[in-house]
């Protein structure tokens, strides 16, 4: 809660600087766009096929429990990400620039 109190007031001194200094502070608009559903959703099924498959390794001893866990849990949810950071590039692009003008 205190990291966002700070965010908040440094985002307001940034703004306020910019608007005293001239400049329009809509450079600093977020796009609206916002994926963290795709991520989050990427993110659980990926660590938790790598739990799952985790469970297999451990049980069928091909490897320790903890280090299946760990290390399956990891690889999957890393790759999630990826995919997710992939998704994500690829519908940015289909969208039509708004700041191009003719």
């Amino acid at each position: 809660m205190i990291l966002g109190i700070v965010y908040m007031s440094y985002r307001k001194k940034e703004r306020m600087a910019l608007i005293q200094s001239g400049r329009d502070a809509s450079i600093l608009k977020e796009d609206g766009r916002c994926y963290s559903s795709l991520k989050w959703g990427l993110l659980l099924f990926g660590v938790g096929l790598g739990l799952l498959i985790a469970e297999f390794m451990a049980k069928y001893g091909v490897m320790s429990a903890e280090a299946a866990y760990f290390s399956m849990a990891s690889i999957f949810g890393g790759m999630a990400l990826i995919i997710d950071y992939f998704i994500e590039k690829y519908r940015k692009g289909d969208e039509p620039d708004k700041t191009k003008t003719l």
